[in-house]
């Protein structure tokens, strides 16, 4: 019951890996998928890094899209996402399911109802497939929105949340930014994306 780093089999015959489960948070019992705080690490990152996953467990990371939908796919989980900006402001959104399609899908998002503090602003993204540098899956036409320096993300047309973008304490939109936060793309410090089998 301690928050920690963990070895993790999602399925039973499936490959072992090293997560970090959180104890403390809305009761604990939450897997961390994505950790942003210091922008140490780069995450302007191509299809495979964000299929397999890349960064440190006990940094910065990105779990890896791969190991999303053995999870996620295997049984029901629900979606934390933990917020800061620069002044220390906390907010967070909390949807009651969610999955993560295959990568023959392109692995897809697909979240239950919302309640939170931050705003709604994953919902536009519902439904999309992933997209990176180097593999455009977003509805914008002759744009992908993952250019320049936004990173990977599920988008649409292109966002109104983007986690995976720039570190920087600007208003910007290719920054860290979650518009419910502000109602703005303002930067933000601090991001951790995590799930919760239910």
């Amino acid at each position: 019951k301690q928050s920690g780093k963990y070895l993790l089999q999602p399925t039973e015959n499936g490959e072992l890996f090293l997560g970090y489960c959180e104890q403390v948070s809305f009761g604990g019992g939450w897997l961390v998928i994505q950790h942003r705080y210091n922008g140490m690490e780069d995450f302007d990152r191509n299809w495979t890094d964000y299929r397999n996953g890349f960064g440190s467990i006990g940094g910065e990371f990105w779990l890896g899209l791969e190991r999303l939908h053995l999870v996620t796919s295997a049984r029901k989980h629900e979606l934390l996402v933990e917020l800061k900006d620069f002044s220390g402001e906390y907010k967070y959104a909390r949807y009651n399911a969610t999955e993560i399609g295959s990568e023959l899908e392109q692995y897809p998002l697909m979240l239950g109802s919302y309640i939170g503090t931050a705003g709604d602003s994953l919902n536009y993204h519902n439904n999309m497939k992933f997209t990176t540098m180097d593999r455009d899956n977003d509805n914008k036409k002759d744009v992908n929105c993952a250019r320049p320096d936004r990173g990977g993300w599920w988008f649409n047309e292109c966002y109104t949340a983007n986690l995976n973008g720039r570190y920087e304490n600007i208003k910007n939109t290719n920054t860290i930014n979650w518009y419910g936060f502000k109602s703005d793309y303002v930067g933000l410090a601090y991001s951790r994306m995590l799930i919760r089998e239910i």
